[in-house]
């Protein structure tokens, strides 16, 4: 147990140091030995390259403690862009399809307009 901590201890000072790809073999090897290692997992999130490999690893974070409120907040940062992005389709699309209405009740105004003056006319 005290080498898996030590190697955590040194898997962090390298991130601090910004020696990732060091620091996420020394990780990669933790999480291959425990699947639920949180501390492992919590630091991977911060070692790796992109957001998505971030929220995978902050989802194993959560997947391992649902009450790790230091990984659900930076999940909930990381996929806030993401929420507001989908609110922001959802609103256009709103939008979109209630411009569509409109122009459909102009078009049978229109043709029932028409329909009324020519049958007028005949009449």
């Amino acid at each position: 147990m005290e080498d898996r901590i030590d190697r955590l201890l040194d898997a962090i000072e390298l991130i601090k140091l910004d020696r990732r790809e060091e620091a996420r073999s020394l990780l990669r090897q933790l999480i291959q030995e425990d699947g639920d290692f949180e501390d492992a997992w919590l630091w991977m999130s911060v070692a790796v390259d992109s957001i998505d490999q971030s929220s995978v690893c902050l989802d194993n974070v959560l997947r391992v403690n649902p009450r790790n409120t230091h990984a659900a907040g930076a999940l909930y940062r990381l996929r806030e862009s993401e929420m507001q992005m989908e609110q922001r389709r959802n609103r256009y699309r709103f939008y979109r399809d209630l411009a569509f209405i409109a122009l459909w009740l102009l078009i049978f105004g229109v043709l029932f307009a028409v329909m009324s003056t020519y049958f007028s006319v005949l009449g």
